[in-house]
């Protein structure tokens, strides 16, 4: 339950601190490769016109490009700008260094089974958060 109360209040002062949420999932999966609109829905599991409003203030901000996809005229590719490059890249830099400051006393250790444990943890966790079978049969009558 602590580690709940700990993530809550990490959530809340990230909704104080610039671009966040969607926002973040977007630039961060365009800086692996370019996407689509719908494949950037699917992987941040958000709804196409959440998706696309998101994108829409990207590139007001002047973070995200958007072109015609090479292999569907009738398709948009979307990518970083130069500016969004540089914006997640300082933004991931300056979260490593506050994270690992406050770890700096930790030993190889000890941060190895920390990550042992929080690997393990990791798929139970995404498969709770798979619909479950009432909620599947839903969807797919709607």
């Amino acid at each position: 339950m602590e580690l709940a109360r700990v993530f809550e209040i990490a959530r809340k002062r990230r909704l104080t601190s610039g671009i966040t949420g969607t926002k973040i999932g977007i630039l961060k999966h365009l800086k692996r490769h370019d996407a689509r609109l719908t494949e950037l829905a699917e992987c941040l599991t958000v709804s196409l016109p959440v998706a696309s409003r998101a994108v829409g203030a990207l590139e007001t901000e002047g973070y995200v490009i958007r072109r015609t996809d090479p292999e569907d005229a009738r398709a948009s590719l979307l990518s970083l700008s130069s500016a969004g490059v540089d914006y997640i890249c300082t933004r991931e830099s300056q979260f490593i260094a506050h994270f690992a400051a406050r770890l700096a006393d930790w030993s190889d250790e000890d941060a190895a089974q920390a990550e042992a444990v929080l690997s393990r943890l990791r798929d139970p966790i995404l498969a709770a958060l798979e619909p479950l079978p009432e909620q599947q049969s839903a969807q797919t009558t709607t």
